[in-house]
């Protein structure tokens, strides 16, 4: 596989196409006649080591090496059917007054920084352990009856007994179980199997951004970048997971080029371009608006 992002948490994540396992395409009348519904082969994930300074898990075909002392963080993508390594992220993180600043780079040569909150590559840090931090108060709307909807060209659900907008399991014949893309007018939208949604949980942010970048986008530091931007005060662990237990993400990248600050200068590569996980919209050069 080949790869060129709360967080993540911290993200192709593709115009519809999967490399750990086959997929069986069943298309769905629908007014968007350029949609497509593929349903994958659900792919091997398997927590290896898991201590507060490492975590080594496999996400499909792909190998993930995680390191971190709290000050520097390394990731080492890996694709277990080659053997070749296809990505190196690095992470630096640096204390400023009462936040840190974070700094994502990978192998493409391109650097990420945000703001966050908290120290986004602490030992011991997992995704599921992240609270809200913003302290301002939210309104709880109580929703009485279901809406449903067309956004991106596909057939949305929200309101009540949903926690938040996304494709319509019943629409779509998708049971909880499954792990399913379906491709928008500009997004692919993806959904993960709840068994696959309670380990992403279980791994730490950083390392959650890696893995989704590199198996299902081509751009996985800026994944990585936009994931650990979550941080910055918000509801995220279980707050990610829908009524089933499931995760959704948005995503679009494309090829296109873009500056880096190792000659020659500007270089042609994919290019992460919209990134929404649950309800938080990370990137939108699209300027579309929340479904």
């Amino acid at each position: 596989m080949k790869w060129k992002p709360l967080f993540a948490v911290l993200l192709g994540l593709l115009m519809v196409g999967v490399t750990a396992g086959s997929a069986a395409a069943m298309s769905i009348p629908t007014q968007n006649s350029g949609e497509k519904v593929v349903f994958i082969e659900d792919f091997q994930t398997k927590l290896l080591v898991n201590t507060p300074t490492r975590q080594l898990f496999t996400f499909g075909d792909l190998l993930i090496d995680y390191k971190t002392n709290g000050r520097e963080a390394k990731i080492i993508i890996k694709n277990t059917t080659t053997g070749n390594i296809t990505n190196v992220i690095y992470i630096t993180s640096t204390k400023i007054d009462d936040s840190y600043l974070l700094t994502v780079k990978d192998t493409s040569g391109i650097t990420y920084s945000t703001r966050t909150p908290i120290n986004m590559i602490a030992p011991g840090l997992r995704t599921k352990q992240l609270i809200s931090i913003n302290k301002e108060s939210h309104t709880i709307v109580a929703y009485t009856t279901q809406q449903h909807y067309w956004w991106d060209g596909v057939y949305f659900v929200k309101g009540y007994m949903i926690k938040y907008p996304h494709p319509d399991y019943e629409h779509y014949g998708i049971e909880p179980w499954d792990t399913v893309k379906i491709r928008g007018n500009k997004l692919t939208h993806l959904h993960f199997s709840d068994a696959k949604s309670a380990f992403i949980i279980q791994v730490g942010p950083t390392a959650l951004g890696a893995a989704i970048g590199a198996y299902f986008a081509n751009v996985p530091g800026a994944i990585v970048g936009a994931i650990v931007g979550l941080a910055g005060g918000i509801a995220f662990g279980h707050y990610l997971l829908d009524e089933h237990g499931c995760l959704w993400i948005w995503f679009a990248w494309k090829w296109e080029y873009h500056w880096r600050w190792i000659p020659p200068g500007y270089e042609y590569g994919p290019v992460l371009k919209y990134l929404r996980m649950a309800s938080y919209t990370l990137k939108n050069d699209y300027h579309l608006p929340n479904p």
